[in-house]
């Protein structure tokens, strides 16, 4: 079972996963000098990143991908590139060096490989060839996708791909570069961030037995943290309080 932590509603949930990622990132420095993490898009992140560029001072070492992109220009609307820039890098004043951006500028095939090749430059590997990213902040969809993972999505598949082109979201922008469940899992922590009612249901399927039908099921449970609001988590498995001795 993964962690689990629920905020009476989706600003407090924004803020507790905002307080989750500024912790990890000062455990990760004490004992590195860079810190790489993966970002989600969406509206409930974007109050996380917000709150975060108010939150931390020092953001030395600490190194920005994207754990999906859709494939449109950078300074588009629907670019996660923009939102992550507005809510967090200016703000913030992150020096651009430490962002790395998917360069859809390359079309979808030229931008998967490119990503992949720096991702694979300049993390450390796992055993498996594998970048290891400090930290993979996620979103969760209705219909129980997370980052550009989609039911039926090819990049569920194989265990060496770094990344994957999306051609068919169902979701528009419908072509998209996405990181492969493989990487996400080879993350050494996960926060997945998710509110609201309509999001009750992809919830408690992602919390049971792994189905691929369901991508954020296939998440790894060790090392992962859900923060959730009530909402969301109406329908979430909870650990029962322990029984007084004799009952």
């Amino acid at each position: 079972m993964p962690r689990l932590l629920i905020a009476p509603d989706v600003e407090h949930a924004a803020q507790m996963a905002a307080i989750q990622i500024d912790e990890m990132i000062t455990a990760y420095r004490r004992d590195a000098d860079v810190v790489h993490i993966a970002l989600a898009g969406g509206s409930t992140p974007r109050q996380t990143y917000a709150m975060l560029a108010a939150r931390r001072q020092d953001w030395s070492g600490v190194h920005l991908w994207f754990g999906d992109e859709r494939v449109v220009p950078l300074d588009s609307d629907d670019a996660n590139a923009r939102m992550v820039d507005e809510a967090l890098v200016r703000p913030a004043g992150i020096s651009d060096v430490q962002i790395h951006r998917v360069p859809t500028q390359l079309g979808p095939a030229g931008a998967c490989i490119a990503y992949a090749d720096e991702l694979h430059r300049l993390l450390p590997l796992d055993a498996a060839g594998l970048p290891i990213l400090d930290i993979a902040v996620l979103g969760l969809g209705e219909d129980g996708h997370t980052a550009s993972l989609f039911p039926g999505s090819d990049a569920l598949h194989g265990t060496d791909r770094i990344c994957a082109v999306v051609e068919n979201s169902p979701k528009p922008p419908p072509v998209r570069i996405t990181m492969t469940m493989a990487v996400l899992n080879a993350a050494r922590v996960r926060i997945m961030l998710t509110a609201g009612t309509g999001k009750a249901a992809a919830v408690a399927a992602a919390l049971a037995d792994p189905d691929e039908r369901v991508p954020a099921s296939l998440l790894a449970r060790q090392a992962t943290t859900w923060v959730l609001d009530e909402a969301a988590a109406q329908r979430a498995p909870r650990e029962k309080p322990a029984l007084p001795d004799g009952e």
